[in-house]
């Protein structure tokens, strides 16, 4: 496992985006392409529920809340325990808690095309820039592909501070006539991770439906309360026994989460 460098976190902050390159190894990564197979045969038994794009041909839908009983496998606890947690810790300068742990899946040729989006911002809001700036280093997500090839992630770098130009924000209205100046497409391979600022404006594009599967993640700061858009696990990761089956570190990530549910509904602009 390769850890995360002084000059990585600079570049991180100042750009919005880290790639680390072959960060895992070929075992890791076989070892979560057999949990995914591993929940398509519970899901084919009927043990649980899962979207499926050809079930005849084992093609899988983008699917959340891995952590989830029903969905749960040992094998997403070791990497987040024994790789994951490291690198997290370093870019969000403190104890991280759970937010989204799921895969990014396409293929069969069904087109996924993703408009350009800032996930928490709002383009052209008149705080819009203090917003982010506010915000910044308490959250991070990723994408690590478990297929070759993974050329889906499109952003810009360097956009995760500053506000929206009039030009970016035509081309996220623009949809798949999009030209966004200063784009860069994110090459992948398995055992390689790029970590990314959600307000970096991206998208997700695969027109020709190429096989993917890539594990997608989102962690927060712990000291950052759990929003109303991220309670709706809270029952299912509160299963009785649940959290005894995880690992130390995989386990406090999740009790992390749970300690920090506020009392009453909070939204992204109440923090």
């Amino acid at each position: 496992m390769l850890t995360i460098s002084a000059a990585d976190l600079l570049h991180y902050h100042d750009q919005g985006f880290l790639i680390i390159r072959q960060a895992f190894t070929t075992d890791r990564m076989t070892s979560l392409r057999d949990a995914l197979e591993r929940l398509m045969d519970r899901a084919l038994a009927g043990e649980v529920e899962i979207g499926w794009i050809d079930r005849e041909k084992r093609l899988l839908q983008r699917t959340g809340q891995l952590f989830e009983p029903a969905k749960y496998d040992a094998a997403y606890a070791a990497w987040l325990s024994d790789d994951l947690d490291s690198h997290l810790r370093a870019l969000l300068d403190g104890s991280p808690r759970h937010s989204l742990f799921g895969t990014l899946a396409s293929g069969g040729g069904q087109p996924y095309q993703q408009a350009w989006h800032r996930d928490l911002g709002r383009p052209g809001a008149d705080d819009e820039e203090a917003f982010y700036h506010r915000h910044h280093g308490k959250f991070v997500q990723f994408n690590a592909p478990l297929f070759p090839g993974d050329r889906f992630l499109n952003i810009v770098p360097a956009s995760h501070l500053r506000s929206s130009t009039d030009q970016e924000i035509e081309a996220a209205a623009a949809g798949e006539n999009a030209v966004m100046p200063g784009a860069l497409v994110v090459d992948l391979e398995p055992g390689d991770i790029v970590y990314y600022d959600a307000n970096l404006w991206h998208r997700g594009w695969n027109p020709a439906g190429v096989n993917r599967w890539s594990m997608h993640c989102a962690f927060w700061r712990a000291d950052c309360p759990v929003m109303t858009h991220e309670i709706n696990q809270r029952e299912a990761l509160l299963s009785v026994g649940h959290l005894d089956r995880m690992p130390p570190i995989a386990r406090q990530y999740v009790q992390r989460y749970l300690d920090n549910i506020p009392t009453e509904p909070l939204s992204l602009q109440d923090m």
